[in-house]
């Protein structure tokens, strides 16, 4: 096996020198120990440099176990099995540092022929940060989401398309609508019939809060209400949604 390995890395040189290039962390299999990386992946993985990698047995760059239950070395097995056959796989992993901490990261496997030699090579990824980033977005698009379904005032959230997202109850209470036939619904079905008003798409095309006064024709009659528009911007500072508060004046146009 050392005799094997050491012959195959003779003829790497050409292809270290591409590696070693590289900014991503990539490492080299052989016979299911690793004959080469670089020092991108060292540090991923929390070692001193590049010479501590080689060497090591697959399995020792992964827990003993995937967040789905299933053995890592078995599902590594796999994939390798996948790549070999042609289909070179792109696929979450959990990896584990020298140290034994454990980090989210995508893994893009594919093999390399070099001479007789097949060689799976390993483009390892850090995904921790963008999968919490992830989550925490999910989970304030959640509370955002409670927030809208409990407020009394009638609300539209609008994606970027001037498509319906999603309206909460007191919406569809105002409108007459089924929650159902919105979803075929866009901004355009939503213009004043008396054609003074600020199209819902300014919030968006300009960036400003747009407040007007509107008439519509809705399933439960004509209705004037005041309709309150604003952008919603995510963290990047760019606009995610739109969002349109409604209120109901019709009784005071009448009576006035």
């Amino acid at each position: 096996m050392c005799r094997e390995l050491t012959l195959l890395e003779e003829k790497m040189t050409w292809h270290q020198a591409v590696l070693y290039a590289l900014p991503d962390a990539v490492l080299l299999f052989g016979d299911g120990r690793c004959i080469d990386g670089n020092v991108a992946a060292a540090r991923l993985f929390g070692l001193a440099g590049r010479e501590e990698v080689v060497g090591r047995d697959i399995s020792w760059f992964s827990p003993q176990k995937q967040p789905d239950g299933r053995g890592s070395g078995e599902a590594i097995s796999a994939r390798i099995q996948d790549a070999v056959r042609g289909r070179p796989g792109r696929f979450a992993w959990k990896c584990r540092r020298a140290g034994g901490t454990t980090f989210d990261a995508e893994i893009a496997l594919v093999t390399v022929r070099i001479d007789d030699a097949v060689v799976i090579t390993v483009r390892i990824r850090d995904t921790s940060r963008e999968n919490l980033l992830l989550a925490e977005a999910r989970a304030a698009e959640w509370r955002a989401e409670m927030v809208i379904q409990g407020n009394p005032m009638p609300i539209v959230i609008w994606d970027l398309d001037m498509t319906i997202r999603a309206v909460n109850k007191a919406f569809l209470q105002m409108t007459g609508y089924e929650r159902r036939a919105l979803e075929s619904m866009s901004v355009h079905d939503f213009e004043s019939l008396d054609r003074t008003a600020w199209k819902i798409t300014d919030a968006l095309l300009k960036g400003q809060t747009v407040l007007e006064e509107v008439t519509l024709d809705l399933p439960v009659g004509t209705r004037t209400l005041i309709r309150y528009s604003t952008p919603l911007v995510g963290g990047d500072g760019n606009v995610i949604d739109v969002m349109t508060v409604y209120q109901d004046i019709t009784l005071q146009r009448q009576w006035g």
